[in-house]
């Protein structure tokens, strides 16, 4: 008896890593059956001769062809889904390739330039939503401090990364505005322990949970959402903000520091030799492109480049880096900041020594929207192409000014620049 075990232990096991075989199998029988149904109505001279050779009336036969033909759809898509998966846990640039080949996303080369995007919170999103139009691979690097809201509740209780920022990140990678993906956004109020979370968080959360790897949980819900690129965390390792500020004393955390409000003198982290995700190095090897930003200069940007090795990477790339620099300061952060001020901040205060390329926004918005920001203690960027030219840093300057409640870039305008840049500026390795 007590060899039997193993025998089917292992069965078992085979079975389930083979299953999405039986499932294609099992649709491929059935969409011929329906076939075959169809086939025999049509070699019948009438419906009644169909019926009186089957027994079964025409409409009947009809609806079981359907039928047939529904289900094997559903079971061939099922087992070709979980075939996906295990390749894109085994291999994910396999899995990106399959991706592209069953999406039809090619362009006339044959090679599609990857960009490579670091950031957070919703700067990072927005140009997502603008740049996945395009024909690129993209890997979306984010910046895992946040400690608020329902990432923060979800960090503390269950000793995971925080997912908000990812989530969003995800969601703007998706095909279209899908039911999933606003599902992915939903937020639940006034529903007990759930008021104040999103469904994306608490989804993230249950699949690292179920899976034990938070990486392959975001990997999980970027297959659902299917998006056009991957999102990486910056580091596995459950990193904090602490800042220095001028007037000597310190704060830890990423929302008490924003709710400080004083002048930051220096970021750090902690721990402050947190190891880098090998998935965002390999994506720095790859890139054609590096683009930082937008989005929070000290709690979105500076804290990529403060993880061990990836701005020593990024120093070493063949890939042009490109900042894109916010169109409004931030309270706490970077009152009364320029353009200039931005790029010292990142050359300065990070090991970062590579820029080649400065996006700002050239316009202000409306008065009454600046009127509004600046009762919040908020301005508008200047753009101080000189200043920043005086670097040996080229400057693309324009209008990336997309106004509605909220000023944030224009998701097209941004992509659009980014694509021309990677077009003209590509640097194609000659092993690839």
């Amino acid at each position: 008896m007590s060899l039997k075990f193993p025998f089917r232990r292992n069965l078992s096991i085979e079975f389930r890593s083979r299953r999405w075989l039986v499932f294609s199998v099992i649709g491929f029988f059935l969409l011929s059956v329906g076939f075959l149904l169809v086939l025999i109505f049509l070699l019948s001279y009438s419906p009644a001769h169909f019926e009186t050779i089957m027994s079964f009336s025409p409409m009947g036969v009809a609806l079981a062809a359907l039928s047939a033909f529904l289900l094997g759809i559903f079971w061939i898509y099922r087992g070709v889904n979980m075939a996906y998966q295990k390749l894109a846990l085994q291999d994910q640039e396999a899995s990106e390739r399959i991706k592209d080949f069953v999406l039809n996303r090619k362009n006339d080369s044959g090679y599609r330039p990857m960009l490579v995007a670091f950031g957070g919170g919703t700067g990072l999103s927005f140009l997502l939503k603008g740049i996945k139009e395009f024909p690129l691979r993209i890997t979306a690097v984010v910046t895992v401090t946040d400690d608020g809201g329902s990432s923060g509740r979800l960090r503390k209780e269950m000793q995971i990364l925080p997912p908000g920022d990812i989530r969003n990140c995800l969601v703007a990678l998706s095909q279209s505005e899908s039911l999933m993906a606003k599902l992915f956004q939903f937020r639940f109020n006034e529903a007990g322990e759930f008021s104040g979370h999103s469904f994306g968080n608490l989804f993230i959360a249950a699949m690292t949970e179920l899976l034990g790897d938070f990486g392959s949980a975001v990997r999980e819900a970027s297959n659902i959402l299917a998006t056009r690129g991957s999102v990486v965390p910056v580091t596995c390792e459950n990193i904090q903000l602490k800042a220095l500020f001028q007037d000597g004393t310190e704060t830890i955390g990423e929302t008490s520091i924003t709710a400080v409000k004083k002048t930051i003198s220096e970021i750090q982290l902690i721990p402050s030799e947190a190891l880098p995700n090998p998935e965002a190095l390999n994506a720095i090897d790859q890139a054609d492109l590096i683009v930082l930003g937008p989005g929070s200069l000290f709690t979105s940007i500076i804290p990529n480049l403060l993880v061990n090795e990836i701005s020593e990477r990024i120093n070493k790339s063949k890939a042009p880096v490109v900042y894109v620099c916010n169109v409004m300061t931030q309270p706490g952060e970077t009152d009364n900041f320029s353009a200039s001020d931005h790029v010292s901040a990142l050359l300065e205060k990070t090991p970062l020594r590579k820029i080649d390329y400065v996006v700002v926004n050239s316009r202000r918005a409306a008065r009454i929207l600046m009127m509004k920001y600046t009762s919040q203690g908020q301005s508008w960027v200047p753009p101080t192409v000189t200043q920043i030219e005086k670097r040996g840093i080229k400057v693309i300057s324009g209008d990336f000014l997309y106004e509605t409640d909220l000023l944030r870039h224009n998701p097209g305008s941004l992509a659009k620049t980014l694509f021309e840049l990677i077009s003209t500026a590509m640097v194609v390795p000659k092993d690839r």
